[in-house]
C-alpha cells in the first residue's frame, strides 16, 4: 500500500468514530482554547486527579503547589489555589500548566494562623471542580529543646551540693539535740511508808 492511500484510510477512520460519538471539533480555530463542541454538550466538571504542596508550607517557609486536572471532552481553563486563613483573609493563586501538572511557587504563610487550602478547577464550558481543604496550622512553638549535655553538670552538681547542706544540718541538728536532752537521774525517789 502507498502512503497516501494509509492517509485515506486513517483520515476515514479517525471521522467516522468522531462521527459515531457525536463530536465534532473544530479544528481551524488558532487558539486550542477556542475549540467548539458541537453535537455533544459539556456538562461533566474537570477531573482533579491528586494535587498536594511541599513540605515547606508546615515549616512557614515558601512552597509549591501542583495539581493533575483533566478535561476531556472540553478541555482546562483554569486552576488555581484558594488560601484562607483563620483571619478569614482569602488569596488566590493561578496554577499554570508545565506539560505534566499545573503548578505554582507560593510566598510564606502568616505564623500563628491556621490556613485552608484548597484547588478549584474550571474547564471550557464553565463547569467546576473543587478538592477537599487541607490545613496547615503555622503555631509558633514556644518549647525550648533542653541540651542534656549542658544542663546536667548544673542539675548534678547542685544536687550534691543540697545533698551536703542537707547532711550537715542533719548532723548539727543530732548534735544539738544531744545537748538540750536532760539528763537522766540514777536517784530513786525515797518510799514512803
Amino acid at each position: 500500500m502507498s502512503g497516501r492511500k494509509v492517509l485515506q484510510m486513517v483520515v476515514i477512520l479517525v471521522s467516522v468514530m468522531v462521527l459515531a460519538h457525536g463530536v465534532v471539533v473544530n479544528t481551524s480555530a488558532a487558539n486550542p482554547q477556542q475549540r467548539e463542541i458541537a453535537g455533544l454538550q459539556d456538562t461533566l466538571r474537570p477531573s482533579i486527579e491528586v494535587w498536594n504542596i511541599s513540605r515547606s508550607a508546615y515549616e512557614g517557609e515558601p512552597f509549591t503547589a501542583w495539581a493533575d486536572v483533566r478535561d476531556l471532552v472540553s478541555g482546562v481553563r483554569n486552576v488555581s489555589l484558594t488560601i484562607q486563613d483563620s483571619a478569614m483573609n482569602r488569596t488566590e493563586y493561578e496554577l499554570l500548566h508545565n506539560g505534566s501538572y499545573y503548578v505554582a511557587s507560593i510566598d510564606r504563610l502568616q505564623f500563628n494562623r491556621s490556613h485552608e487550602l484548597w484547588i478549584s478547577a474550571f474547564d471550557m464550558a464553565n463547569n467546576s471542580a473543587t478538592t477537599y481543604h487541607l490545613t496547615v496550622n503555622l503555631i509558633e512553638s514556644t518549647y525550648t529543646p533542653i541540651d542534656p549535655w549542658v544542663t546536667m553538670p548544673t542539675v548534678v552538681s547542685s544536687s550534691l551540693a543540697l545533698m551536703a547542706m542537707v547532711i550537715c544540718l542533719a548532723v548539727v541538728y543530732d548534735k544539738r539535740r544531744a545537748w538540750d536532752e536532760p539528763l537522766e537521774s540514777t536517784e530513786s525517789a525515797p518510799d514512803e511508808g
